[in-house]
């Protein structure tokens, strides 16, 4: 039987100029959700011959919103790319060229009940993804009674079952949320960012297929419809991929277990891992679909390697493989595994040196 299991990439991070714009005790606020994030819950779906598990997101998305850089979004123009990877990834400024490259402005745009969203950006590789929207009245006035939280998200969603799809998409793990980057504008943004695993080996040329539907507020009494209405629209992902593969068929330790990697490639956003380990998931069937306590343990043993990415000037970046999605599926007597790791910063692939998996270390070509 073919299991998949996603978790939730819950820590988006800002640029240092962002930073310096949040207040302290919105970061403390980050850092008693994270140490507070539940486990998620895990459900089983169907499609064609294959019987997949996917684990919600259950997490608290860690975003503060408070110092983003704002765009003018009332009056039309498209938030540029730059500031996109200026707000989302840390680290020094991206180079022009190559942010010219991963990422691409959208302006794929739908209306209903007087409301407008419009996909203002994407940034990805051939695995990852990220894209902001822009939501806003057309009668120029703001939205009203939305008080931001104490960690600086705004407290909104979307209807069920809402996001975006990427055609050939098998299954998908990340982390959304909502905030204002612009108080004084009309706008409110929404921000959605997702590893995938695909029919392909890439989503690049990929119809993306937006639905959203009915934007809520969320409150003490539960949540109340603030805008009713449905917003359907669909774009081509064409960046380019900066992506570069690594070498594979390399032994490496798994959390007590061997395992061999199959593949692994690395772009400026992320690095994306397939890999073969020898053995297979202690996994109870449940009626309900749930993880218990005992498999999510089995989860992370198989999904959570250890990782460093090594920069030529000697720096060593550590990489908590928890903090992001992956999957996997039985295959006789091994499990196939596949971890996308979307960096904190944006990364200078000219300067990395190699990566090391599970302690084998593994030079860039």
């Amino acid at each position: 039987m073919n299991r998949e299991y996603n978790e939730a990439m819950d820590d988006l991070r800002f640029s240092p100029g962002a930073k310096e714009r949040m207040a302290a005790h919105l970061a403390a606020a980050r850092e008693q959700a994270r140490s507070e994030r539940p486990q998620p819950d895990v459900y089983a779906a169907r499609g064609g011959k294959r019987r997949w598990r996917f684990a919600a997101a259950a997490a608290v998305t860690l975003v503060l919103a408070g110092g983003l850089a704002g765009g003018a979004y009332a009056s039309g123009a498209l938030m540029g790319v730059g500031n996109v990877m200026d707000d989302l990834f840390g680290g020094p400024p991206a180079q022009t060229e190559v942010v010219d490259k991963i990422g691409r402005p959208l302006g794929a745009s739908a209306t209903s009940n007087g409301v407008t969203v419009t996909a203002e950006a994407i940034i990805g590789d051939r695995a990852n993804y990220t894209i902001v929207f822009s939501i806003a009245k057309d009668d120029g006035t703001p939205f009203e009674d939305i008080e931001a939280l104490d960690n600086g998200l705004l407290p909104l969603g979307f209807g069920e079952a809402a996001g975006v799809h990427v055609d050939g998409v098998t299954a998908s793990g990340g982390s959304s949320h909502f905030y204002d980057a612009d108080p004084s504008d009309n706008a409110i943004q929404y921000v959605e960012q997702m590893s995938v695993t695909s029919t392909s080996s890439s989503i690049i040329g990929h119809t993306a297929r937006v639905c959203f539907q009915d934007l809520y507020r969320y409150g003490d009494g539960g949540r109340e419809v603030l805008v009713e209405g449905t917003w359907n629209m669909k774009f081509v992902v064409d960046y380019e991929d900066t992506s570069i593969n690594l070498p594979a068929g390399q032994p490496f330790e798994l959390n007590g277990m061997g395992a061999t990697l199959d593949s692994a490639s690395i772009s400026p956003i992320a690095l994306t891992l397939e890999y073969t380990a020898d053995g297979r998931m202690d996994w109870i069937e449940k009626e309900s679909g749930r993880m218990s306590e005992r498999e999510a343990g089995e989860r992370d043993r198989f999904l959570n390697p250890s990782i460093t990415v090594n920069m030529k000037d000697g720096t060593v970046l550590g990489i908590d493989a928890s903090q992001h999605s992956g999957g996997s599926r039985e295959d006789g007597s091994t499990t196939v595994c596949h971890k996308n790791i979307v960096f904190e910063e944006f990364l200078n692939t000219d300067e990395v040196a190699s990566v090391t998996i599970g302690g084998t270390e593994i030079a860039l070509p």
